[in-house]
């Protein structure tokens, strides 16, 4: 997964080379990790260049949704989580985890 998320990210030019996308992908794996067991805080740039300070969770328990399925394909360039303070899910680009 870790190598997938980087060339994804390498190849949408939001990274220089392939050192930087690789640090960005372990640092997302990482995130994901912890927020498939409990809390993550983390920090990224939104698209419109803001800072922002997310606090997210994947654990079932904590997540109020009712899944309605998808055909969709994995993005491996982005995450998605549920951010706690929105109840609601979120997503990021894995290049601008800060």
């Amino acid at each position: 997964m870790v190598m997938k998320a980087a060339w994804a990210i390498l190849r949408k030019k939001d990274v220089a080379n392939i050192a930087e996308a690789l640090r960005k992908a372990w640092q997302a794996m990482k995130i994901k990790a912890q927020m498939s067991v409990g809390v993550a805080e983390f920090t990224f740039r939104k698209a419109n260049g803001e800072i922002r300070k997310a606090i997210g969770t994947l654990k079932g328990s904590a997540i109020n949704y009712e899944y309605k399925g998808t055909d969709r394909k994995p993005c491996y360039s982005a995450v998605s989580y549920w951010d706690l303070e929105k109840e609601a899910f979120r997503s990021f680009s894995i290049a601008s985890l800060l």
